[in-house]
Order: C-alpha cells, then structure tokens, then sequence
C-alpha cells in the first residue's frame, strides 16, 4: 500500500534536513544486502541521482534567512518509486530479505518565492545559485558570459553585500563545483548547462537596468545606461531595441485594433522585476523536469516502459513564518500550514473520537484547537481569498482597496486584525499565533501574468528557456494519462487575462 511522510514545523526546526535524513534512510533500507559500499555512495546511478537532486534543488530554491541558513522557498512533494516484485510471490518472500527496489522518484514543486530573486532583507540572502555562480572561477564565469569575468556579489543590484559566503560549512565557490558536478550526472551539461547558467546570468543583469523620467513627458521613460542593455541584449541574443521597448512601452488591444501606451520610469522598472522573476521561476521548472527526467522509474529503471510502481510520498513543506516583513507569499506559506494544520486535527482527533462514538466505545471529551474559523476567514465565500481575486478582476485594482474590503466583509470574525496605523496592513489570528501582513504588492503578486511584450521578446530569445518554456508550468515531462472514456468536460473558452488563473487560486487547488 501506498504511504505518505508529512514533514511539517515552523521555519528553521529542520524540515529538509529531515526529508534527507528519511530519503537516505530509505534508499539504504531497501538495498538491503545488494552492496557493500559503505561511503554513502549507492552502486545504482538512478538511486544517486535520486538522493543527489535534493542539494540541487536547495542551490536553486533555498536561501539564507534570519532563522535559517538554507531555508527552503518553496514546496516539494517526492515521489519515491519502489519496483515491488510480483505480487503473487510477496506474501511468500523471506522477511529477512528486501521485499521492494528504489526505482526512482518524481518531484512536484509548489510556490517559489519569486519576490526573493528582486528584494530580499540586509540579513538575509537570495536563492545560493547567485552567490555561487558570482563565486565560481572567472575561466568558468567567462565562458558562461564575459561579463561576468570579474564581478563580485556587489556588482549585481538583486544580490549586493552578502551577511556570509558560507552555508552549512562550505564556501560558496566550492558549492557551486557540487552543483555543477550533480547538474552534469542529471544530465545537465555542455549547451544545457550554459542555456540554464546563462538564464540566471540574465536574471543578475536585469537588476541592474535603471530606467528615468523622459524630460520630454513624465508618462514616458528612458533608458539610464545603454551600455547595460546592450550587455543584457547580446546575452539574450536579441536587438537592443526590442528590449528596449518591452521594458518601457505596453501593448494594449481592443476588439478591433492594438496600441502602444508609454510606462514612466517606475512602472518601467517593475516591468524588468516581472521579468527577471519570471525568467528564474522559468528556470527553476525547467531544472525540475530535468531532474525528474533523470530520476524517474518510468524512463530509467530497467529500460524504461514499467509504469506501476509503489510509492512512498515525502512532503516538505515551508513553515509557519512571522517576520519583521510579511508579504504575499506568507500568506500563502502560513495559510497551507492552517490547512495541514486542520488535516492533523481532522486524523488525529475527529476521526477517532467519531470511530469511539460509532462503535460505543465510552471517551472522554477531548479538548484540542480547533481552526476552522482562520480558514473561514481566508477561504470563506466573503474571505481574504475571495476579496483578492475580485480584486485582481477590477482594472483599477490596489491593495488598500483590497485590504478595506477584506475588514469590511469579515469585521465580525475574531481572527482578522485590524491595523490603526496603515490602512493598507492587517493581521490574523493564526493558529500558530498573531501575525501582520503589509499588502503592498499582493494584487500584482496574486495576478502573476507576464505582460505579453514581454512573452513576446523572450520568444525571440536565442536562449532555450526564454524561447520554450515561458508558458511551461509542467514539473515533469512525463505525458499525463488520458481523461477517462466518456467523462464529459466543459466547453473550451479563450483565455483572458481577467479570468486568468491567480497564484492564490491555483495554490489553493
């Protein structure tokens, strides 16, 4: 039978650490007697990779915070896949002997937190991918892009002056040898390598593209410094023009024609913010269904073609966060711990006392938290979740809007706070405890739609990533399995950017 591991905690008690932990034990449970290595090392490459894709994906998806060095941004399920044998024979087997064979695993990632890749605070870091590439040899960094020869972490705006260059006791420069190393048995190396190295190289150079008002038009924007979009244009291998003008001009259309409408230098600048965390959100996918490409039982294990496979599921999920700042994505971060949070109360104590009572079995009262209230608030039909998508759907949309109506809809509910001081700020009784949050940028966060001059620049784009995967929200490359025979779906309709999918709604499902 099918099992899942739910690893769950506040930020920093050691989550990943405990996935490791389990995985490694797993994978030397099940190879039983089959070797007699004892370096850690596996003799199957498959179950290597396996073990090998989670400092990966730490590289691309952690960061040092003010509680933890190597904190996980984001969410992952893995899949371990076990060949269990014949069935027939099973019930038959030497229990003394392993039963079942680590064939692979297959990864889902939830939530990146992209505003990290353009803000993150003084004491805290980026994603380590930055820190190591700026790290490496500058023979390494040349051939990656030649302007990187030479930088420092200093010289790019999105990462700056650094509190450590050390992480869980390694150099920056010597992580970035390791993740070259695991990134080259996945696979990924020579042009892919360079395609992806190359991708976060452009995320860096966007950071430091400066915009300032036209003298001409204060509703327009100009270019600071040429030389940097230039730099950034060869790299993408675009003309210096068409990045130009997907930065500081918008593409509006109507039923009948399409205009172009000029951003002053503020809204020109988030324009290259969206980007560049779309780019690294992008490449981040991609390095996923790379590693599942490499891992999974269906494609490796024996050949490929074996499709039924035992699974043992690891969650790792992010914690419950309360920090000096919370934006958008603790929200999200806190409101998934809610929902686990009322999955634990829901098996440990709904469930048993209603199995005592069905089967007349005397019980005294059990007294535990119950939060149902915090999720009404958040998920209710009048909730936080509800208010931000109408919010999102209005033209017009702010976050003060946002958060006025969100207090106005759920001013009887004990768990929602009310800022005095800021009319754009609220709080919420969690479970865990009372957190404020600052709205500012929530509408734009939750809508999380690349303008379509954008999208249509990166297109052009003689790098993979850009010109392939910008749409691609897939983790895996695997196909997916055919609808079922004779269930009806509804009618098709064109996508509209008003309608479109929110973060919060597509998290929530």
């Amino acid at each position: 039978q099918d099992q899942s591991i739910l690893v769950s905690g506040e930020s920093g008690a050691g989550k990943t650490e405990t996935v490791k932990i389990a995985m490694n034990h797993i994978a030397s449970v099940q190879r039983g007697k089959t070797s007699s290595s004892d370096d850690g090392n596996f003799s199957d490459p498959v179950v290597n990779r396996v073990l090998e894709s989670n400092p990966l994906l730490e590289a691309f998806g952690n960061a040092k915070t003010r509680r933890n060095d190597n904190s996980s941004r984001f969410g992952k399920y893995t899949q371990l896949q076990f060949d269990q044998g014949d069935k027939s024979l099973r019930a038959f087997a030497d229990k003394s002997s392993t039963k079942c064979k680590l064939a692979g695993s297959k990864c889902d990632v939830y939530l990146l937190e992209k505003n990290r890749v353009t803000y993150h605070d003084t004491e805290e870091r980026t994603y380590h991918i930055f820190y190591q590439l700026i790290a490496a040899d500058d023979s390494t960094k040349k051939s990656i892009w030649p302007k990187l020869a030479g930088t420092t972490n200093e010289s790019f705006s999105y990462v700056g002056r650094a509190p450590t260059d050390t992480i869980e006791g390694m150099k920056d420069g010597d992580h970035f040898k390791k993740t070259v190393e695991v990134l080259k048995s996945i696979g990924v190396d020579g042009d892919h390598f360079m395609t992806l190295m190359r991708a976060i190289a452009m995320v860096l150079q966007l950071g430091n593209l400066t915009f300032m008002r036209d003298p001409s038009d204060d509703d327009k924007s100009q270019v600071k410094d040429k030389a940097e979009f230039a730099a950034l244009a060869n790299l993408m291998g675009v003309t210096e023009q068409d990045l130009i003008d997907c930065l500081t001009e918008r593409t509006m259309k109507t039923r009948n024609e399409s205009y172009k409408v000029p951003l002053n230098a503020d809204v020109a600048k988030e324009s290259a913010d969206a980007f560049a965390k779309e780019i690294y959100s992008r490449s981040f996918l991609w390095l996923v269904r790379a590693i599942n490409d490499a891992t999974c039982a269906e494609g490796n294990y024996n050949g490929g073609g074996q499709t039924n496979f035992g699974i043992i599921g690891l969650l790792d999920i992010f914690g419950f966060e309360s920090f000096v700042r919370n934006r958008f994505e603790q929200l999200c971060i806190n409101y998934c711990n809610e929902k686990l949070q009322a999955k634990f109360t829901e098996d440990i104590f709904r469930s048993v006392q209603e199995e005592y009572e069905y089967e007349g079995i005397p019980l005294d009262e059990i007294k535990y938290d119950d939060n149902t209230d915090v999720l009404d608030l958040i998920e209710g039909k009048a909730g936080l979740l509800a208010m931000l998508n109408e919010e999102c759907v209005r033209p017009k949309g702010t976050d003060e809007a946002f958060v006025q109506k969100a207090l106005a809809a759920n001013k009887k509910s004990p768990c929602l706070i009310q800022s005095k001081i800021d009319r754009k700020s609220f709080g919420i009784h969690h479970y865990a405890g009372k957190v404020m949050y600052d709205s500012d940028g929530f509408v734009g966060s939750n809508q999380d739609t690349l303008p379509t001059d954008l999208s249509d620049c990166a297109l052009k784009s003689s790098n993979e990533i850009l010109a392939k995967h910008m749409t691609n929200d897939k983790c895996s490359n695997l196909e997916q399995a055919p609808a079922a025979a004779g269930k009806k779906t509804g009618p098709k309709r064109a996508k509209s950017n008003l309608v479109a999918p929110t973060v919060w709604t597509k998290y929530k499902g």
